[in-house]
């Protein structure tokens, strides 16, 4: 592996940190794997790094030529914006600004950035606007011992999801992916390079319960902000529903949402059609890892 390019991608989660090694020369991914934590590994950077290394060292992976973290839309503020024309010379602020309508937090304590997704000067831009708390961006960029590992971007898990829909699958036509964490659900609708809609369901509905009555619970809240998108959104037609994470390996969740999604076509992203997987990958541990697959894709494609 040591004469490849090798980009390592890493999702973080409560009790894990999802890894995916891709190879930019074979245009493929090589490893994927789920590394149980003892807690967030965002909070104890020494847990983060220690964890990584140790995987690192198992797998004999000599050189990484660029690192990035992608944590889920959870653990972050994500909005589209509208900017009208008048602001567009004064973007940012009127960005920041509209961070503050639906945040209470001070405005210092997050780290803003945005992705322009449409739209030019005359007619206003249309962008995904993302903050994720300052300390974590602090403790990443400050944190890491190893020089290879240190991460070189940080983005939220809708845009490293985007990534893997554009570069992985180069999608044409409208899809809905949705994936399916344990601390949450984020759905989204999209084509190439556009964002369509976006929509989150908490799993609080699920805690205490066991998993034949909370699946169904938790499909249900999904079905419905699908059928809010349509109204809401104005987005019909899309029956292509791909999903993925946590609970996309749980064949009772998926057995449970696909039964209440007759009119769709809904598939488990084990695989992407343009990007392979190296014959040792874990479909199972893939579906996992789609998120890491896509920050790993930030820095090797630059999207």
């Amino acid at each position: 592996m040591s004469d490849t390019k090798l980009y390592l991608g890493i999702e973080v989660s409560d009790t894990s940190m999802k890894v995916a090694l891709v190879d930019a020369a074979e245009k493929k991914v090589v490893k994927v794997a789920v590394l149980p934590t003892e807690c967030n590994p965002i909070y104890d950077i020494f847990l983060f790094e220690s964890t990584l290394q140790q995987w690192v060292d198992e797998n004999q992976i000599e050189n990484i030529e660029a690192t990035s973290v992608t944590m889920p839309a959870t653990m972050s503020i994500i909005r589209k914006v509208y900017v009208p024309p008048e602001a567009v010379a004064n973007k940012w602020q009127y960005l920041n600004w509209y961070l503050e309508l639906f945040t209470n937090a001070e405005a210092g304590a997050y780290i803003v950035d945005a992705k322009t997704l449409s739209g030019d000067d005359s007619f206003g831009y249309n962008e995904l606007v993302m903050a994720v708390r300052k300390e974590w961006v602090d403790a990443l960029r400050k944190g890491f011992r190893s020089r290879m590992l240190s991460p070189k971007s940080m983005e939220v898990d809708v845009l490293s999801i985007m990534n893997v829909m554009d570069v992985g699958e180069k999608i044409k036509d409208a899809v809905c992916v949705v994936k399916a964490d344990y601390s949450g659900v984020t759905l989204i609708w999209m084509r190439r390079d556009e964002l369509l809609a976006l929509r989150c369901v908490s799993t609080l509905s699920m805690v205490g319960k066991t998993e034949d009555i909370a699946y169904p619970i938790l499909a249900n809240e999904i079905v419905e902000q699908i059928k809010l998108v349509q109204t809401e959104n104005s987005i019909n037609g899309v029956t292509d529903v791909r999903l993925c994470g946590e609970m996309a390996s749980q064949e009772m969740f998926v057995n449970t949402l696909t039964g209440k999604l007759t009119d769709y076509h809904v598939s488990l992203m084990t695989g992407l059609s343009q990007l392979p997987s190296d014959e040792s990958v874990n479909p199972v541990d893939m579906i996992c890892c789609i998120g890491a697959v896509g920050a790993a894709l930030n820095q090797m494609e630059g999207v």
